[in-house]
């Protein structure tokens, strides 16, 4: 397996108390993606790390003061990986990403692949699974058919495992901490194409995690090693204000009243109370301009505990 470091490529796995997931992801990095422990960072945000000491000492960690959200955490990570001039890509990780089944070795196929097709550029982002704006703002989950193009062309994605190309930055587009959590991942790809830089969705990757990608099969997914979003009820509070931040910036009007009528529909179907609250208060705060992160709404728990040996 060729030494990942030797093609320009850094990996950023961010993490927020989920040590042992976090780990795992490290892990595959270094056995089934070649990484070199020097090539990976680890952002960790606020609180956590790995689940290995010796682990961590073999690789770059970086301890963010306070959880900065996705958006703070993967600008820290992209602006330390690409600080390092031999950096081309940056491969951008959450720490529960190995839950989904995505295929391995990855990165050295898609590096292979950009190398030899140069009319797909100028690309600003090579994503794990993508989706398509429809209507009025929702998005549609994109899975190429056998057959399609090993990259096809996608609006935005779910940050998972993508490769973030240098131009990226140098072109001025980071993650904006202010979204802190909640389709800061979508305001993000929309600006990197907006910067004249495509994104494009790996479709052997996408066909293998499409299962995942519906809620029922996210649930499946993550249920036995982590919270589910049922289990996560102030999850809902950012999507409910968030949309409104990207209907302005990257949509229209329609879009903000296409989800005041989705979000009612959603409380009504909500598992619990305190989702449905969480919802209304994010609707109000999304109304007010209201961005950052609530203190009321944040994660008390990353991950499951596994039982042990004995």
């Amino acid at each position: 397996m060729r030494d990942l470091g030797s093609l320009g490529v850094t990996a950023v796995v961010l993490t927020h108390r989920r040590p042992r997931l976090a780990g795992d992801v490290v892990r595959s990095l270094i056995n089934q993606e070649g990484f070199p422990p020097e090539k990976i960072i680890v952002i960790v945000n606020g609180e956590g790390g790995l689940d290995d000491p010796e682990l961590e000492e073999s690789v770059h960690m970086v301890h963010l003061a306070t959880n900065s959200g996705p958006a703070g955490g993967f600008r820290a990570g992209l602006l330390s990986a690409f600080d390092d001039p031999s950096t081309s890509w940056a491969y951008l990780c959450e720490d529960d990403v190995g839950l989904f089944g995505l295929p391995a070795p990855r990165v050295v196929g898609l590096l292979h692949y950009l190398g030899e097709h140069p009319e797909l550029s100028p690309i600003g982002a090579v994503v794990a699974y993508g989706r398509r704006f429809v209507g009025r703002g929702h998005s549609m989950n994109v899975v190429p058919h056998r057959g399609d193009p090993p990259l096809v062309p996608v609006d935005v994605a779910a940050w998972g495992a993508t490769l973030v190309n240098r131009a990226v930055v140098e072109r001025g587009v980071l993650p904006s901490p202010e979204w802190y959590f909640g389709y800061e991942d979508f305001d993000f790809f929309c600006r990197v194409r907006a910067a004249g830089l495509a994104v494009l969705v790996d479709s052997e990757s996408a066909r293998a995690v499409a299962v995942g990608q519906s809620s029922k099969g996210r649930h499946v997914a993550i249920s036995g090693a982590r919270p589910t979003d049922a289990d996560e009820p102030w999850r809902a509070y950012y999507v409910a204000r968030n949309f409104f931040h990207l209907a302005k910036a990257h949509g229209s009007p329609i879009w903000a009243a296409w989800h005041l009528a989705y979000s009612a529909r959603r409380m009504q179907h909500a598992p619990s109370n305190a989702e449905r609250l969480a919802t209304l208060h994010g609707l109000l705060d999304g109304l007010r301009g209201r961005l950052g992160e609530h203190p009321r709404y944040v994660r008390d728990r990353g991950e499951h505990e596994q039982p042990s040996a004995g």
